[in-house]
């Protein structure tokens, strides 16, 4: 009898369960959502204040969770995929809210493009136990997934036709919202500023808008003939050469990693002042407030901005071109505008290569050459191992140095960048700090400090090496955004959270002129001050800023650009993707010979990132002595061997190749 009880009991339950489903996973998808939001502030206060102050886009965000969820339904195994949905939803609640303890820009879908990139980089942020502890919670999710599969009971058969209305039904739902939401304003389809847009309509909402929202959107009236109108609309004026002799100036344009004037930070006093150089720029050179697309964090979003003229106001969300668009496509940029006018154009960055894909994007957006770390010497390294921004001055006039007539130098530091410590790391600290605002660790403060002091230095350095050059030459500084720490609008005293100040210093007389730009708007001001007016964008920037359709223009020209037929250049895009060498001079093999069951090869720009190649085998083993020997141990070379020199990351990926050196024996 109790078994037959039990069976009974068993099968009511079964029913139970069965009639109450959609309950379960109303409930889940709520429980889910509250979990989520508190992840993602970090805090179960602010899930629930979230929930309580925007009670709709939390329906929202629920709704969509019960979508997900309600496929799950639609399998016998139906437990172990609505454990598997959870897991993933909770997974990126945890992620954003390790993320938001490194960074202020949330967790969006491009982020997963990056992840390779980040590998390079993961030892500054996190130890080598916290790393442990990541990857054995990792394996026990799968583990447990994988046990839930095998042990999980499956559920009577499937009745397709009432769980297929409850997921249309739930589809509806998200739809419906969706179109209500947006058109009332409830939930917003352009977000200002993305933490903020998360703050206030979830992170289900915004992360899945990510997703979706990808490059930029037809806009209503894309034509032929409108866009005949924009460009028909803009003069047509001939290059005037610039008032210095008749020669045109190199440009050399250096984008500061999280640097602005922390003078402008209110009740914070330094020993000292750090941006010393800077502030003394600022006084007799042209200068201005400079609105970037992000804050702590972004760096090639400000970049593409600067270099190429766009507003990434009308790409996706939380979007980066060089991910996405830009992996495939050219792009108008200054520097094929300055190509026109006889410029070579060099990159410089002192970090690996392939963060954010430079080493392929670059191609794409008109560059020549490309000087990455691995093809720098004597590299100097801070505490947290970034490389130190003072080497930038040798790179730079290296650059202006290899071609006989004009330059573009366009480069990106990396010194001041986060993580910033909490404990201290660096003792010799050159400044000391008092009146940090509340919200910012003092010690993580005084490290970031310290920092841009010595990237001040090397500004001044790079000032002083230009000044005695007997070239024309324009320098351009800016910050590509504040730094990764707390930053509230009522801490600064000029300025706000997504403005860092930018510098025109020149020796060929440019006047002083005083302005705030967008990041977009930087290269045509420049453009602009040397008679330069080629380019449909940096044509449009100088002339139609004031319109009242100016940023209507701009969006149908970018949309024209990269995804659209090519109007504005008459059907026909007029760059070509440029054959990128990687160092500004080539790594060459002059020689190789054995000697004492050793190889040594000798040639010209090695580096410690040098790997020896034997037949297209490569040797990691290769011990770097200086910049013209490799030493190979436990290694002989047998006549006909093909010896050549590849520059590698620290991950291992090739980045060029130098010529083939053919050993004929002593």
């Amino acid at each position: 009898m109790p078994t037959v009880r039990t069976a009974r009991s068993a099968r009511a339950a079964a029913a139970f369960a069965a009639s109450h489903q959609v309950l379960y996973a109303v409930l889940l998808s709520l429980f889910l959502n509250l979990v989520l939001e508190s992840l993602c502030r970090r805090s179960w206060s602010g899930g629930v204040r979230f929930l309580w102050n925007a009670p709709l886009p939390f329906l929202y965000g629920t709704g969509v969770i019960l979508l997900t969820i309600s496929v799950s339904y639609l399998f016998r195994r139906r437990w172990f995929f609505v454990l598997l949905v959870s897991s993933l939803w909770l997974t990126l609640g945890v992620v954003q809210c390790v993320l938001k303890g490194f960074r202020v820009t949330p967790l969006t879908a491009v982020d997963f493009s990056l992840i390779f990139s980040v590998f390079s980089i993961l030892h500054v942020y996190l130890n080598p136990f916290e790393i442990i502890l990541i990857v054995l919670a990792v394996l026990a999710v799968l583990a447990g997934l994988v046990l839930a599969f095998l042990k999980l009971p499956k559920t009577a058969p499937v009745d397709y036709v009432r769980t297929g209305i409850g997921c249309i039904a739930a589809s509806l739902f998200v739809w419906s919202t969706t179109a209500l939401f947006t058109n009332t304003g409830i939930l917003s389809t352009q977000f200002e500023s993305l933490p903020d847009a998360y703050n206030d309509y979830g992170f289900v909402y915004c992360f899945c808008t990510s997703i979706f929202d990808r490059g930029i959107e037809k806009p209503e009236d894309y034509s032929s003939e409108e866009v005949d109108t924009v460009v028909g609309d803009l003069d047509e004026e001939s290059n005037l050469l610039p008032a210095a002799e008749g020669k045109k100036p190199n440009i050399v344009v250096v984008q500061l990693e999280s640097f602005f004037d922390v003078n402008n930070l209110s009740g914070v006093y330094y020993s000292r002042n750090p941006v010393l150089n800077f502030n003394r720029l600022q006084e007799t050179c042209s200068t201005g407030f400079l609105t970037v697309p992000s804050i702590g964090g972004g760096t090639a979003n400000s970049e593409f901005e600067v270099i190429s003229g766009m507003s990434l106001d009308y790409f996706g969300t939380g979007e980066y071109p060089y991910e996405t668009i830009l992996q495939s496509n050219v792009c108008e940029s200054v520097n094929y505008i300055l190509k026109e006018e006889g410029y070579v154009c060099h990159a410089i960055h002192n970090h690996t290569a392939t963060f954010y894909d430079r080493n392929k994007v670059y191609a794409n957006l008109g560059f020549d050459t490309f000087t990455s770390i691995e093809y720098m010497e004597h590299v100097k390294r801070n505490a947290l191992g970034w490389a130190k921004d003072s080497i930038l001055t040798e790179e730079i006039l290296r650059a202006l140095d290899t071609t006989p007539g004009q330059d573009l130098v366009y480069t990106v530091s990396v010194q001041p960048h986060g993580k910033y410590p909490t404990e201290v790391i660096d003792p010799d600290q050159s400044i000391e700090v008092t009146g940090v605002p509340e919200g910012i660790h003092p010690v993580s403060f005084a490290y970031y400090i310290n920092q841009i002091y010595e990237t001040d230095a090397f500004i001044g350095q790079l000032v002083t090496a230009l000044e005695e050059r007997d070239e024309p030459t324009v320098l351009v500084l800016f910050g590509d955004h504040l730094p990764n720490f707390e930053l509230t609008e009522d801490m600064l005293t000029e300025g706000g959270l997504l403005q860092t100040e930018y510098i025109i210093w020149s020796n060929i007389g440019l006047e002083k002129e005083d302005k705030d730009l967008e990041a977009y708007q930087l290269m045509a001001e420049v453009a602009d001050r040397l008679d330069y007016h080629n380019g449909v964008l940096i044509r449009l920037h100088q002339e139609r800023e004031s319109n009242p359709t100016y940023q209507e223009d701009l969006e149908i020209l970018e949309y024209d650009i990269l995804y659209g037929n090519h109007y504005a250049y008459e059907g026909v895009l007029p760059f070509e993707p440029t054959k990128l060498q990687m160092g500004v001079v080539p790594i060459k093999v002059q020689r190789a010979e054995n000697l004492h069951d050793e190889v040594y090869v000798t040639g010209e720009h090695f580096t410690e990132s040098s790997r020896i190649s034997i037949n297209g085998i490569l040797r990691n083993d290769t011990i770097y002595i200086n910049s013209s020997t490799l030493l190979l141990p436990d290694a002989v070379l047998e006549p006909l061997d093909a010896v050549s020199v590849v520059q590698i990351t620290d991950e291992g990926e090739a980045l060029s190749r130098s010529n083939q050196y053919t050993y004929i024996g002593s």
